[in-house]
């Protein structure tokens, strides 16, 4: 709890400010000091989160509405994914300031505090500085990584006039193996109607036909 007259920290159930002597049994003299881990946790989950709870409405809404507009884009622009998470990072950020500032600090200052921070909030800052380091290069990362279309082992073909064994047919690639009937019929007839149909060719059905398989 914080003195709304001077600021000073002050117990619970303090019933006078032990700086300024103001009762606290007034609705006017204390007000209810906002958690700052749970703050910092509803921003990590979703920007703007923390900031609305510490009590800054437009900021947060503006960060959310920017986070969510720059992700949309980034699913077609690589570089908006990018600034996504950078508004992410800074939200966590402002979230702290804006909880100090609605605990009665009028110019938090993160550097300055975490050298008076105690051990356990120190390696509790470190683990999340980690943790939102590692999302956001595996957020680039991904968003960095060329997509590959995954293929089956279906042949795609291309029409393209050629000519083999006596008779023409179209040319196909796949992968940048020659999968055209021509060519599949010429070096594993067994293999042909594996991948195609009596009747698609009537000369490649008569060629293989002449050469014993049915």
């Amino acid at each position: 709890m914080f003195c709304q007259n001077c600021g000073t920290e002050l117990a619970d159930d303090a019933k006078f400010c032990s700086k300024c002597s103001i009762q606290t049994n007034t609705h006017h003299t204390l007000k209810k000091e906002k958690n700052m881990y749970l703050a910092l946790f509803l921003s990590f989950i979703f920007t703007g989160l923390g900031i609305i709870y510490a009590g800054n409405i437009k900021k947060g809404l503006i960060l959310m509405a920017l986070r969510i507009i720059t992700a949309f884009i980034g699913g077609f622009i690589s570089i908006f994914s990018i600034i996504s998470v950078i508004i992410w990072i800074y939200g966590v950020y402002e979230t702290y300031n804006e909880v100090k500032i609605a605990n009665g600090e009028d110019n938090p200052d993160i550097i300055k505090d975490y050298k008076n921070w105690n051990s356990f909030n120190k390696i509790i800052a470190i683990l999340l500085i980690c943790l939102i380091l590692m999302v956001s290069i595996s957020g680039i990362i991904t968003t960095l990584t060329p997509n590959y279309t995954s293929y089956d082992n279906s042949p795609t073909y291309h029409s393209s006039s050629s000519s083999s064994g006596g008779y023409s047919s179209s040319s196909g690639h796949y992968g940048g193996v020659d999968t055209s009937p021509s060519t599949i019929a010429r070096n594993d007839p067994s293999s042909y109607y594996d991948y195609y149909e009596v009747g698609d060719n009537d000369e490649i059905d008569e060629y293989l036909e002449s050469q014993g398989f049915d």
